[in-house]
C-alpha cells in the first residue's frame, strides 16, 4: 500500500487517475480549504458539503476525462469549479435564507466582544467590491497561494499579492475610521 501524501501534487494527479487512495489522498489534501472557501461563500454548512461533494466529483470525471491537463495547476483549477457550482448555488430559485446560530451557553461577556467585532469585521468586508471579496476568500478562507490565485485569477503573483495588501490596508482604515481601535 503507498503512502500518496507524501506525493506531490503533480504525481498524485498522475496516479489519482488509476488508484481510488491517490484520488482520496488529494481529496483529503484539498477539502479543508475547498470547504471552507465555500463556507465562506454560502453561508451555510449543509450547502457548503453538498457544493464540495460536487466540486470533487467534477474533479474525479475531469481526471479521468483528461479535462486536467498535465502542466496545470490542480488548485487554480479546482476554485474555478468550486467558484461555478457556487454561482450555480446562487442560481437555483428560492435558495433558503441563511440562518444565524446562537450557542446554546451562556454569553460571557469576552464572547459578546469578540463576536461584536467579528460582525463589524464582516460588514466591513461586505462593503469591498466583490473582486476583492473574492481575493481575500481566496487567501484566507481557501488558504490558497498568492502564485495560486494568479493563475487562477489571470494576473501576476506580485499584482495579486499587492492587490490584497492594498484591500486589508483598505479595511484596517476604514475600522480605525469607523471604530477608532
Amino acid at each position: 500500500m503507498t503512502d500518496y501524501s507524501i506525493f506531490e501534487d503533480s504525481q498524485l494527479i498522475h496516479y489519482a487517475r488509476q488508484d481510488a487512495q491517490a484520488f482520496e489522498a488529494l481529496y483529503l489534501r484539498y477539502l479543508p480549504r475547498l470547504y471552507r472557501y465555500c463556507l465562506h461563500r454560502v453561508g451555510d454548512v449543509h450547502q457548503a458539503e453538498d457544493i464540495s461533494a460536487q466540486v470533487f466529483f467534477e474533479v474525479l470525471n475531469g481526471l479521468l476525462n483528461g479535462k486536467f491537463k498535465e502542466d496545470g495547476c490542480f488548485p487554480a483549477w479546482l476554485f474555478t469549479i468550486a467558484r461555478r457550482r457556487v454561482i450555480d448555488h446562487y442560481r437555483q430559485p428560492n435558495p433558503e435564507p441563511l440562518k444565524e446560530t446562537h450557542p446554546t451557553h451562556l454569553d460571557l461577556p469576552g464572547l459578546t466582544e469578540a463576536r461584536d467585532e467579528q460582525r463589524q469585521l464582516s460588514k466591513l468586508i461586505s462593503e469591498l467590491e466583490d473582486g476583492q471579496q473574492e481575493l481575500l476568500r481566496l487567501r484566507f478562507a481557501a488558504e490558497m497561494s498568492f502564485e495560486e490565485i494568479a493563475m487562477l485569477d489571470g494576473r501576476k503573483p506580485a499584482a495579486v499579492k499587492m492587490a490584497i495588501y492594498r484591500t486589508l490596508d483598505q479595511l484596517r482604515a476604514r475600522w480605525e475610521k469607523r471604530y477608532g481601535k
